[in-house]
């Protein structure tokens, strides 16, 4: 093979699309890696999506050949497309990457060592307290190793080859530098998956140069380790891209800035670029966050997901739970009756179980996305559910804290007058249909279902992936958990006598009407059994019992 020398746009261009084949590939092997910090979203998935959204910018170049533009629109694009931790630090790393060689038509190897030096010295000080172990360790290795090692070497074929093995060796490396991998047994995701995009680039020069990035092969259930968290201090995963006032915004402003953050969470990253401020900060007060970031400029992007209910759960057979979700949704979609009544007001509802759909739709629902926990619906999801709706006033339920943003967003590009009700649990917005009146104008319609929202105690009965601790109480792996609203009331190994527990507390304080809603898996007898503990105990009360069909909760329940 003839030596190459120089790198220009075109070879970047299909590099970095080699590299994100590569790593999108590999995602869930990464997704399994992420133990810490917090269950904010997968690694491997935050990555991915960052990565392809640099593709999609470097998609609008004109010409590919000029390697100043391509190397703009990889920047932007990753800055754009970020999310979580691995993904802002992956943006500045290539921030660092492509500003240090931006204005070089024709890149060498010595360039490319230089250019990973400005990217760990970029990557660093975007974030406030670097942790080793991590990517940002194996770019500061790849730094100082390729310097020593690399600097010799001028043919880029054989220099990305001994970098991509450099790479895996730093990432075999990384539990040495952080306690919570090797008790995990594990090494850091984030950066394998950037060892990853370093493949893609090395099989690129070699002439693996077809790249498909719309149909690509995920690992298989075999191939995919368990799951490991760290406990949760702060409980919103905060994210702010901003566009400054003053570009050149001073450096005491963003010491205070820094200052400011530190006060009031942690996993901070604040990147100033160009005229963009971005932020990603754990914070239990986000809106204090956003406030103090409108002092400077404009909010473009924001992002808030609750972690504490985000937390993922173990899945041993990933291909069995796959296909499940899949026949899941068919179901759904044939039992959907695309007819609607003439009425003022179309109702689109997200819903986590086929018994739940079917309760939806014969409270007035016209379109059912399926979805919830660990299967959001996406934007597009849900302004395609809009638009199918022949009306021109539209209700969202999300019924889930995670959706809550998407369903915003989604109205916001809708031309329909959109209400969408904030609705943190299925049972609120089974509620809020309650209170449905088509006949009403849009605040006395808020204001109806919010009524019948507030009336209700939402009760979720589910299970622990892992060892941790809730407040003072101390959590076992595979306990059953009780929570009313957010917080945990009981846990322990009986389901039935921890939720009777759970709602005898709340009984007690005057509620009369009790909804269980059991999920996939739930033997109804049992059920029947638990339902007759609580009526002798409360001959009072009302019960009503419904198939909801919902995964990892075996019971959600609604109080009144």
């Amino acid at each position: 093979m003839k030596k190459k020398l120089y790198l220009d746009g075109k070879d970047i261009y299909i590099g970095i699309k080699k590299g994100t084949e590569v790593l999108i590939k590999n995602k869930d092997e990464i997704n399994a890696l992420n133990v810490f910090p917090v269950p904010d979203g997968d690694t491997g998935s935050n990555m991915s999506a960052a990565m392809l959204e640099a593709c999609q910018w470097l998609d609008k170049v004109k010409d590919p050949t000029v390697t100043k533009d391509i190397l703009k629109a990889l920047k932007d694009g990753l800055l754009m497309g970020a999310r979580g931790n691995s993904g802002v630090i992956l943006s500045q790393i290539f921030r660092g990457f492509t500003e240090a060689i931006e204005n070089k038509k024709k890149i060498n190897t010595n360039d490319f060592i230089l250019a990973l030096k400005r990217a760990k010295e970029v990557s660093y000080n975007a974030v406030i307290r670097p942790v080793e172990g991590t990517l940002l360790t194996l770019i500061r290795r790849l730094s100082e190793r390729s310097e020593k090692e690399l600097s010799e070497i001028e043919d880029f074929v054989e220099f990305m080859d001994k970098l991509y093995i450099m790479s895996d060796e730093i990432v075999r490396e990384t539990p040495k530098y952080l306690k919570k991998l090797r008790d995990a047994n594990v090494v850091d995701a984030g950066a394998k998956g950037f060892s990853y995009v370093l493949k893609g680039f090395s099989d690129s020069l070699k002439g693996d140069t077809q790249v498909n990035l719309l149909k690509i092969e995920t690992a298989s259930a075999q191939e995919i380790a368990s799951f490991a968290y760290e406990d949760i201090k702060y409980q919103y995963c905060t994210e702010v891209i901003l566009n400054l006032k003053d570009a050149k915004i001073p450096k005491t402003d963003l010491e205070k800035l820094r200052a400011f953050l530190e006060e009031n969470g942690d996993s901070i990253v604040l990147v100033h670029q160009n005229e963009f401020l971005k932020c990603h900060v754990h914070s239990n007060h986000p809106g204090i966050v956003f406030e103090k970031f409108l002092e400077f400029g404009e909010l473009m992007k924001v992002k808030v997901e609750n972690m504490k209910v985000q937390h993922e759960h173990l899945i041993d057979d990933k291909n069995k739970t796959e296909e499940m979700e899949v026949q899941q949704q068919e179901e759904e979609t044939e039992t959907e009756t695309e007819v609607f009544p003439q009425r003022n007001w179309g109702i689109v509802s997200v819903s986590p179980g086929k018994g739940l759909s079917e309760i939806f739709k014969s409270l007035g629902v016209n379109k059912i996305i399926f979805g919830g926990q660990t299967m959001n619906p996406s934007v597009k999801d849900i302004a395609d559910a809009l638009n199918a709706m022949p009306y021109s006033k539209a209700i969202v339920l999300p019924n889930n804290p995670n959706i809550i943003m998407t369903a915003q967003k989604a109205a916001e590009m809708s031309d329909k007058e959109v209400l969408v009700l904030p609705t943190k649990y299925v049972q609120e917005g089974v509620a809020a249909l309650l209170g449905f009146q088509d006949e009403m104008e849009r605040q006395d319609l808020e204001q109806s279902m919010q009524g019948y929202i507030d009336s209700i105690v939402p009760i979720q009965v589910t299970y622990a992936v892992r060892d941790s601790e809730i407040g003072s109480e101390k959590i076992k792996k595979n306990e059953n958990l009780v929570f009313v609203g957010k917080d945990l009331k009981a846990h322990g190994k009986d389901i039935y006598k921890e939720t009777l527990k759970a709602l005898t507390e709340v009984i007690d304080q005057g509620y009369e009407i009790v909804t269980i809603f059991y999920g996939e898996g739930v033997e109804e007898k049992h059920i029947n059994q638990f339902v007759k503990r609580l009526t002798d105990k409360y001959s009072k009360i009302e019960v009503e019992v419904h198939y909801g069909g919902q995964q990892h909760y075996p019971m959600l329940i609604s109080v009144e």
